[in-house]
């Protein structure tokens, strides 16, 4: 059977799909015109688009001549002679070949790098990409650079020379701010995030163009600024050290000087007390006496002998012995604090010899609550007037509270010392 012999309403659906084959192949030949990848699809493509587009040319001309009752041609007599299984053939043939092509094609296309590709890739970015020509017309700007530019100015990337006169002079939206550190801008938009811009130029196909970069560091900017406020901590911190390491310099020194001033003080006390004795007649006290003597210009000469060679307690109920006076000690003297109490025993005997003539000198010693409290009294007379801290009683206060201890004296109804120290 041949076209001829198929009825009219049969013949047109027949042509109708020739002519959808034949756009599908005028499709495939389009998209594969150019790229030397796909050559081979484009030739072929072109082919079965040509064939079906004759075969529907000469179709169509068949049908107007039918609907003018005009006699045929030669050409259209070939065609309608055209068995119908050959005319099928060639369609399914044509049809199939443009299919398999274009799957073909498609499978090429993703695998190749195009510039709708690059694109698409540029715009998955987090951070904002910007190339421009030199004066300024933006030839490629991902989506993520508009967005900066929009939360910046207002307005996207139409300029990038004005893009960058705009980050120059700080010309932002009113909740946008600029930051400059180590040479690098740093640029903090509404939504806090902060954006790095850094620009260079780039050589593409031997022209010069602007590249502008924003990188997302509001993390690393935040840690920066943490950073910062850590290290000045740390100034202030070492500051103080070194504050300290001075004041601490001067109080040693002080320390040094008041324990001099407690020794020197201490041994020309007793050394009056054992010159005193003297006087008053004891003639076996000469050799303490020149003993004495001895080790005060010693000192003064700071050669003194050692404190620690002798015991300065036991020196102390001697001496007292010797100008009459008896030292009662109630309580055990704590180690750490034996130091201050000898010195305040000393103080006290000096006093109760010197201002109150007494002949009787109680020290109490009690523990309590963590805490350690000497108090001194003595049988002598009242002071008169209230007692002026100098000398021995100044140097015994400073050294007490640089144990981190308490000093009180009283004057009335008698006189008494008391020290408050913790153990």
């Amino acid at each position: 059977m041949t076209l001829q012999n198929l009825p009219v309403n049969v013949l047109y659906p027949v042509a109708f799909a020739v002519y959808l084959n034949c756009l599908a192949g005028i499709f495939c030949a389009v998209r594969a015109f150019g790229d030397p990848a796909l050559r081979k699809i484009f030739f072929f493509s072109t082919l079965a688009a040509l064939v079906n587009y004759l075969l529907s040319s000469a179709l169509a001309i068949c049908f107007i001549r039918i609907a003018k009752n005009s006699p045929y041609s030669d050409f259209n007599k070939s065609v309608l002679a055209l068995p119908v299984w050959a005319v099928g053939l060639c369609g399914a043939v044509t049809f199939a070949a443009v299919v398999v092509m274009f799957i073909r094609m498609e499978r090429i296309i993703r695998r190749q790098l195009s510039a709708q590709s690059v694109c698409e890739g540029l715009d998955q970015l987090p951070d904002g990409v910007c190339y421009s020509l030199p004066d300024g017309f933006p030839k490629l700007v991902n989506n993520q650079m508009q967005r900066i530019s929009n939360a910046a100015f207002g307005v996207g990337v139409l300029d990038a020379n004005k893009l960058r006169e705009r980050l120059e002079n700080r010309d932002f939206q009113p909740d946008c701010k600029a930051d400059e550190r180590d040479g690098n801008l740093f640029l903090r938009l509404p939504d806090n995030s902060v954006w790095q811009m850094k620009e260079q130029i780039v050589t593409v196909e031997n022209h010069d163009m602007t590249e502008m970069i924003a990188y997302d560091v509001t993390q690393r900017y935040h840690d920066l600024l943490e950073l910062e406020q850590r290290n000045k901590r740390l100034e202030e911190v070492n500051r103080q050290i070194r504050d300290y390491d001075r004041r601490m310099d001067q109080i040693v020194r002080e320390k040094e000087i008041l324990a001099a001033k407690i020794r020197l003080h201490s041994n020309l006390g007793q050394c009056l007390l054992t010159i005193q004795g003297y006087l008053t007649g004891e003639e076996e006290n000469r050799e303490s006496v020149a003993r004495e003597l001895s080790n005060t210009v010693s000192l003064l000469r700071n050669n003194a002998v050692d404190e620690h060679t002798e015991d300065r307690l036991y020196a102390l109920l001697e001496a007292a012995k010797v100008v009459g006076v008896t030292i009662n000690i109630d309580g055990e003297i704590p180690p750490r604090w034996k130091e201050l109490t000898e010195v305040a025993i000393h103080e006290c005997l000096t006093n109760t010899v010197k201002h109150a003539g007494g002949h009787r000198l109680d020290v109490a010693i009690r523990q309590r609550d963590g805490a350690v409290t000497v108090t001194i009294t003595n049988d002598g007379r009242p002071p008169k007037n209230p007692i002026n801290e100098t000398g021995g009683l100044k140097n015994l206060r400073a050294l007490a509270e640089r144990q981190g201890g308490v000093m009180t004296v009283e004057s009335k109804p008698a006189f008494r010392l008391v020290l408050s120290v913790e153990c």
